[in-house]
């Protein structure tokens, strides 16, 4: 089966010599063995078991058992209730406890039945431990269990802020994807995932219907429709520690090319708003010449359905009459430095229709999906989609999935297997220079695609859906993450427009939609137009540090896209702080999500921060400041002793400058007495950036960064500075600016400074 496949793939990562999930394996046979009478095994009433840092603590009658953390003697989790069936039998007691090496068995015994349950509990390394619950009767699955709530704050399972914050306390929904809700239409990513205040976190194994209700009347559980219900617990204590343990346990997220990090435009319908132009391809190749005239960057158009002949436009996995020559149209773009994406989707018309209900392949419904679960349809559906990649098309925004074209028990698998489906197409023709991104995607679909947040409605309440919901994507290990900028279902007036282009800025992903009275340089001022251009640059120019962080989280699971509380975690006042965030470790970014505001409160937390915007004003955290911001500036602060590397690394369409060269500007705002570290990602390899203060004086090591530039250091009372050991001389080898603390060098290849200053931060 192709499903069983894809998910053992998932679940071979390394323990020492064995694998989790080999070692989950063995402790379930070892229970099967034991409960058929193995004499090397240990009957008790309740029983413990231990690794170095956790102790588990099984209870028999009454059922429960416990996580606690050794050094602390803290307990981290406690059940309350286990239920098996539609019937919500509990479990009333656990027989046959088994201890062993690394784990431990019970038979469970359910009341009001005869019917049995088995339960193991095993360490598949000493800071992660694996549930596993069966029922021995599988046809009639649904596993519930239920923990006491110790006033914790969970952080994941969904990217839609139910509730309306970060924090899950008090949410009781379904495990799907999101229908139509406040603010925002089928904001879908969704991750069987969470991260607690409480030093741990909790994954759940499966793909079925779940259920989730977070610290609801003093209890927090999760129930999923199967046999078994398999998860992992998965100790800290940091937040950092428990996302790379669960980025190791379900895998890490895709690494996009190079071009998929600068901006992305598209319309709803390019056969609609055709001023100056007679066809939709037409319009294609004008908004890219008008993004070139206007210097914006960019490196890909994405055409919406419908942009193919039949029902729905789509289906017939060709071009309509309005694209009269798409292989042209996409060999144009690429000459001007873009690619093309397509919409896609598992809904069946036209075509796939036809061809689809002949051969038995669909689910019987309106508008059907492919269930694409059995191989020889998942191979079918590929092949339909390869004709595009035949074209040159290289990428996909993938849309539904969660709109009752299949079966509810299917949509989390489903949410896994199409973006795979699409990936597997692309990267056979393109290797890993390919990028796809869903509204609709399930946990192990991360290591496909990225994310746009689904149909934000095009007011300020979507933009602050939008700020919460690139946070929420993050904890869930979804860091490759957009929003419609300007929202999707209406059109933005200029102020809003404005402000969510400052937002998507520092964005990890940028796409912006235009069309009828939306179109920038057609439907606004030249206000607008400046900010877009402002915008877009800001994002392209981040792109060294914006895609260093990403790589990184291919590594850690730690977000781009980072809510406070992950950095500060003993900051009571940053639980449910969301219209503020780090982007990255090293910039604090506080969008303006209320409609006529120019300036805004932000809370900066503790240590030393600078305005990144004027580079002058140092404050102390922790600590509330009242922040400029007129229309077309986002407040955004640099913490003590950071290092940015921004600049042009990616040509795109850019024909402005006719001596383009990819540079780096490396920005360094350093510590009077803390070292700091960058690892910067090369597109090949790691290397690492390091900024040292000494004495008084600091000094700065690059390794080679394979692209030269200039560096930016931003000290006080400079005396001297050498480079690579030799003595440099003020308006010879740097330039110094003592009103701003600015000094200017430019390097290539490995260099090493000894800067004889002070820093911003500190006295001298």
């Amino acid at each position: 089966m192709l499903l069983s496949n894809l998910l053992l793939q998932f679940k071979r990562r390394s323990v020492g010599a064995v694998t989790i999930r080999s070692l989950a394996r063995n402790c379930f046979l070892a229970a099967v063995v034991a409960l058929a009478g193995s004499p090397v095994s240990t009957r008790a009433a309740s029983e413990s078991l231990e690794s170095s840092v956790l102790r588990i603590e099984l209870n028999a009658s009454p059922y429960s058992f416990r996580i606690i953390e050794k050094s602390s003697g803290e307990t981290l989790l406690s059940t309350s209730a286990t239920q098996f069936t539609q019937g919500r039998f509990p479990v009333s007691a656990a027989t046959d406890i088994r201890k062993q090496a690394n784990c431990l068995t019970a038979t469970l015994s359910l009341e009001r039945t005869n019917s049995k349950a088995r339960l193991s509990l095993a360490f598949v390394n000493p800071e992660v431990v694996q549930v596993l619950l069966t029922y021995e009767h599988g046809d009639a699955g649904d596993v519930l269990q239920q923990f006491v709530d110790q006033g914790e704050h969970y952080y994941g399972i969904w990217e839609y802020p139910f509730g309306g914050n970060i924090d899950n306390r008090g949410v009781d929904r379904d495990f799907m994807g999101v229908d139509t809700l406040p603010d925002v239409n089928y904001s879908s990513a969704r991750a069987p995932f969470y991260v607690t205040s409480k030093k741990y976190g909790l994954y759940v194994e499966s793909t079925a219907e779940g259920h989730f209700a977070l610290a609801v009347d003093g209890k927090t559980s999760f129930s999923f429709r199967d046999s078994q219900l398999k998860y992992d617990v998965i100790y800290g204590p940091s937040y950092a520690q428990v996302f790379e343990r669960y980025n190791a346990l379900a895998g890490p997220s895709i690494m996009p090319p190079l071009w998929a990090f600068s901006t992305i435009w598209w319309r709803d319908d390019n056969h609609q708003d055709l001023r100056d132009v007679h066809n939709a391809q037409e319009k294609v190749i004008q908004d890219a010449d008008r993004l070139r005239a206007l210097h914006i960057p960019a490196s890909a158009i994405w055409l919406d359905r419908p942009f193919g002949t039949g029902e729905h436009g789509w289906g017939n996995m060709d071009f309509d009459p309005g694209f009269p020559a798409p292989s042209k149209m996409i060999g144009d773009l690429k000459e001007r430095g873009m690619y093309l994406l397509l919409w896609i989707a598992n809904r069946c018309s036209a075509e796939l229709l036809e061809d689809g209900s002949a051969k038995g392949y669909l689910f019987p419904r309106e508008w059907p999906a492919a269930d694409i679960r059995r191989p020889e349809v998942y191979a079918w559906f590929k092949e339909k989609l390869d004709a595009y990649v035949r074209l040159g098309v290289r990428g996909y925004k993938i849309d539904r999935g969660e709109e009752s074209e299949l079966p509810p028990y299917v949509e989390n698998v489903n949410a896994v297997l199409y973006p795979k489906l699409a990936a597997d197409g692309l990267r056979n023709a393109y290797g890993d220079d390919f990028f796809e991104f869903s509204r609709n995607a399930n946990d192990t679909a991360r290591r496909y695609t990225a994310i746009w947040n689904g149909d934000t409605r095009p007011t300020f309440g979507g933009l602050a859906a939008s700020v919460k919901t690139a946070q929420r994507s993050g904890a869930i290990n979804f860091p490759m993450w957009a929003s419609d900028t300007g929202g999707y279902l209406g059109n933005p007036n200029k102020e809003l427009f404005a402000r969510w282009l400052e937002f998507s800025s520092y964005s990890p992903m940028m796409e912006v939609l235009i069309g009828p009275k939306r179109t920038i340089w057609y439907d606004f001022d030249q206000e607008l137009v400046d900010i877009a251009r402002t915008s877009a640059a800001v994002h392209h120019d981040l792109i060294p540090y914006t895609r260093s962080f990403l790589f990184n989280s291919t590594r850690t699971g730690m977000p781009v896209v980072r809510s406070l509380t992950f950095a500060y975690p003993d900051d009571k006042n940053l639980y449910e702080t969301w219209d503020e965030y780090l982007f990255g470790s090293e910039l604090l970014v506080a969008p303006v999500v209320t409609e006529g505001a120019t300036v805004r409160s932000v809370y900066l937390p503790a240590g030393s921060w600078l305005d990144y915007n004027e580079k002058r004003a140092v404050l102390q955290g922790p600590t509330n400041i009242r922040a400029d911001a007129p229309l077309g500036t986002i407040p955004v602060y640099v913490r003590e002793g950071a290092i940015i590397p921004r600049g042009d690394i990616l040509k795109a369409n850019n024909n402005w400058d006719s001596n383009w060269q990819p540079h780096l500007r490396i920005e360094f705002f350093p510590s009077a007495s803390v070292p700091s570290e960058f690892a910067y990602y090369t597109g090949s390899a790691v290397r690492t950036i390091k900024m040292t203060p000494r004495d008084g004086t600091f000094t700065i090591d690059l390794p080679d960064l394979q692209i030269g530039g200039a560096l930016e250091i931003y000290c006080k009372n400079l005396k001297s500075v050498k480079k690579d050991g030799k003595a440099l001389q003020a308006g010879d080898g740097y330039q110094y600016h003592a009103q701003t603390g600015r000094l200017v060098l430019s390097f290539s290849g490995a260099t090493s400074l000894e800067i004889d200053a002070a820093s911003l931060f500190g006295a001298r």
